[in-house]
């Protein structure tokens, strides 16, 4: 039962913890876009408004696309390399802040591994990327070479769940 229920729940719970840090950051330095400009001309960042504004689509967008579960696994490994950058950037006299981005590259890279779950709205996306994701049933056990369902990764098919 709590198995199931994390199998369920988990990835959602995940994806979203994960994109919350980005989406409310990316509000936060729109909200206050001068600041955050200034901030980053600190560091010696060339065009920091230019930047500022690039940073803002990449966390608002990209955490987005984590949230839905919509092309996650793209967004999932924009943000990790963003975050790596943001190591050599901002936190190279910083170890805990450089480890807690590490730990968030992790979690990044999990849900690049293994996609968004069940509890995503990549069944709604039109693209046909997302539906050859989504609509992938192994008609033959042991035959499935999609890549995405369950038993294509070791498992259980689950893609109808």
């Amino acid at each position: 039962m709590i198995n199931s229920n994390i199998n369920l729940y988990g990835p959602f719970v995940g994806r979203i913890a994960l994109s919350l840090l980005f989406i409310v950051s990316g509000i936060g330095m729109l909200v206050s876009f001068p600041g955050t400009t200034q901030y980053f001309a600190s560091f010696g960042i060339p065009f920091a408004a230019l930047v500022v504004a690039l940073v803002i689509v990449i966390k608002i967008g990209a955490g987005l696309m984590v949230a839905t579960g919509i092309h996650a696994r793209e967004g999932a490994l924009t943000l990790a390399v963003f975050t790596l950058l943001t190591i050599f950037v901002a936190h190279l006299n910083d170890l805990i802040g450089a480890l807690k981005n590490i730990a968030i590259i992790g979690g990044l890279l999990y849900v690049a591994a293994h996609d968004s779950g069940n509890m995503s709205l990549a069944r709604k996306c039109p693209c046909p990327k997302c539906k050859k994701r989504t609509s992938a049933v192994c008609e033959i056990p042991g035959m499935c070479t999609c890549g995405i369902c369950d038993e294509c990764r070791g498992g259980k098919d689950n893609s109808s769940a």
